[in-house]
């Protein structure tokens, strides 16, 4: 806590600092105004404008992300902190128009103006920021969200997934993992495998976005059962078994098919609601009762 309380003090007074020596700045400007040609003084004017609001505007942000967070979790944190940029971006950008000197009645009433504006948000970085705008006020996701994100623009095609032979179950081609904030252009993503990614908003709002967010899903297990077995038997005790299973949130829905049988194999398959957002966790541990109840099974049938 002292930590913390040490950072957010060391931070303000950063911010204040700045605030201040711009103000210094901007005084010691406008006393030699005279002596400073009007573009000279403008251009300077502007710049101390733009890198003091552009640095307290990310201070302040991050403080009341950490704030937040630790009181209300670290999803509303990152979502208030990321509004709080938006609109300090945008204040911001009246402020350098004020400087300038154009006014809110010839920003609306200008056509040249209002034409330039829709012609650069055609450009990439603009719609980048009018997609996180989108993101931000739709909210298709939340920070701290494990998301997978589809899209025509990054698709790969994955040769063998061995949990899916003999099966038609498709696929998703995607970028998966936990939504870690969401910025002006970039929204970053941390894929489970530890990578981090930052996907530009405007590829983002185009693209298919799978909420793996859930407290439970569906959990299919397909298992190779050598003959000779009495599949009878083998449904029921299967279907005991994974009902015990302490992965198992709803034992009701446990359900065994029988994707194939030939003549020297049974391929078995065994699907219940698990608890959690991962699939592999539930898998594992049901493959694991599958593998003893089947050794169990087999070795009955030979003792009789």
């Amino acid at each position: 806590m002292s930590n913390w309380n040490t950072s957010l003090s060391s931070r303000l007074i950063g911010a204040i600092t700045v605030i201040a020596a711009a103000a210094v700045l901007l005084s010691f400007l406008f006393y030699f105004a005279r002596d400073i040609p009007f573009g000279t003084l403008l251009l300077t004017k502007l710049a101390v404008a733009v890198v003091a609001g552009y640095l307290a505007i990310g201070i302040i942000s991050n403080q009341i992300k950490r704030g937040i967070s630790r009181t209300s979790g670290a999803e509303r944190g990152a979502t208030v902190a990321t509004a709080f940029r938006f609109i300090g971006y945008i204040i911001l950008a009246f402020v350098v128009l004020g400087l300038v000197g154009i006014t809110g009645t010839q920003l609306l009433a200008g056509g040249t103006f209002t034409g330039l504006v829709l012609g650069l948000a055609s450009q990439q970085t603009l719609s980048n920021v009018f997609a996180g705008l989108l993101i931000l006020t739709s909210r298709p996701f939340l920070v701290g969200s494990r998301i997978t994100i589809s899209t025509w623009q990054w698709g790969f095609a994955l040769p063998s997934y061995p949990p899916k032979f003999f099966s038609d179950n498709l696929l998703i081609p995607g970028y998966t993992g936990v939504v870690e904030d969401i910025r002006l252009n970039y929204t970053t993503i941390r894929l489970d495998d530890g990578i981090q990614v930052k996907v530009p908003n405007s590829i983002v709002i185009q693209a298919s976005v799978v909420d793996h967010s859930t407290s439970e899903r569906l959990v299919r297990v397909r298992y190779d059962v050598a003959k000779p077995v009495d599949t009878t038997a083998l449904a029921r005790a299967l279907h005991d078994v994974v009902a015990r299973n302490a992965s198992v949130s709803k034992p009701e829905t446990v359900a065994v098919y029988f994707e194939n049988i030939t003549p020297t194999d049974v391929i078995v398959v065994v699907e219940a609601f698990c608890k959690g957002a991962y699939e592999a966790p539930a898998r594992s541990s049901m493959l694991l009762d599958i593998e003893n109840t089947v050794t169990e099974l087999k070795e009955n049938q030979k003792k009789r």
